[in-house]
């Protein structure tokens, strides 16, 4: 199928492009990579009256470290990753393969698509779009990210647990864009781990999962952060694993913990796999990437050769 007749506005200022999305009678769609978008409109799943094109904001291209905070987002120590909502998918794989704290940025990046999706593709279409299977949004979440928002009515900040709302629905209202994201680099001594099942290369996630953790001196638990994405129609927190915390880490305390977050999970039943099936690979994932992060926490901190039951 081809696309409905659309009009196409291409805008060179973002107060342009924000006026033209506060006409509710032109029902515009921002138009960025389009990786997702132009499917749906050949598909007509999404039949807009116009395109707003975006490409040459280039203040919507900003990428770097903010070692200043924003009042209210996180603390003083925390730096963060300001990410335009035009940066390129590849673009920002590239820039987190260079940057330490980054690693679980990049580890996620790699399993998007395909280079040539990735090279099109941006960071902030990936997110507005919120398919709950895709991997940036579930990395969003787990980091902690913030996302900046506009309008002619002026800005806003969204934390990630609340951007996400339903199947391929955001905090996005009508009239406002995604312009820029922050997201939360671990801290140097954090270990991180990055896990997906798919059918095969390039595809959506079955199941994937990612985490952040901090271990003490002591060797015990200080902070533990999952995500988990393609289980339901948004990324999902794992609020169970904070039973670990404080504790000496052992394999079957971890298992149990998996075993508990699988048996109130209310996985998607589709045609790439039932909920039954997804919620042993759950099971399974949610050890994996805990004891991963863990043994990544454990080998910066220089501790090797412990027991781990």
């Amino acid at each position: 199928m081809k696309p409905s007749a659309f009009d196409y506005i291409r805008v060179d200022t973002l107060d342009e492009a924000l006026s033209v999305l506060a006409d509710n009678d032109l029902e515009a769609k921002v138009l960025a990579g389009g990786q997702s978008l132009l499917p749906m409109l050949n598909m007509r799943l999404a039949q807009p009256k116009a395109l707003i094109d975006i490409n040459r904001l280039a203040a919507l291209a900003t990428l770097g470290r903010l070692e200043t905070n924003l009042a209210g987002v996180q603390s003083p120590a925390t730096t963060l990753l300001e990410v335009g909502a035009l940066v390129r998918q590849r673009q920002l794989e590239r820039y987190a393969l260079e940057e330490p704290r980054a690693r679980l940025i990049h580890t996620a990046l790699t399993y998007v698509g395909h280079p040539q999706t990735r090279n099109q593709g941006t960071v902030g279409g990936s997110l507005a779009h919120a398919d709950p299977s895709a991997e940036l949004p579930l990395l969003f979440l787990t980091l902690g990210g913030t996302a900046i928002i506009q309008s002619t009515r002026g800005e806003r900040q969204v934390a990630a647990e609340e951007f996400f709302q339903s199947y391929f629905t955001t905090a996005i209202e009508p009239g406002e864009m995604l312009t820029k994201t922050l997201w939360r680099l671990p801290a140097p001594e954090e270990g991180i781990a990055f896990k997906e099942y798919r059918r095969r290369h390039g595809d959506f996630a079955l199941l994937a999962a990612a985490c952040t953790m901090k271990i003490g001196s002591d060797r015990t638990v200080k902070h533990v952060r999952l995500g988990l994405g393609g289980v339901t129609d948004t990324p999902l927190l794992v609020d169970e694993v904070r039973e670990v915390v404080g504790e000496h880490w052992a394999k079957e305390r971890v298992r149990m913990v998996a075993k508990a977050v699988v048996n109130r999970l209310d996985c998607a039943d589709d045609y790439q796999a039932s909920s039954s099936y997804r919620r042993q690979l759950a099971s399974v994932l949610i050890a994996s990437v805990l004891d991963a992060a863990y043994e990544d926490a454990l080998a910066k901190e220089g501790n090797h050769g412990v027991d781990q039951g």
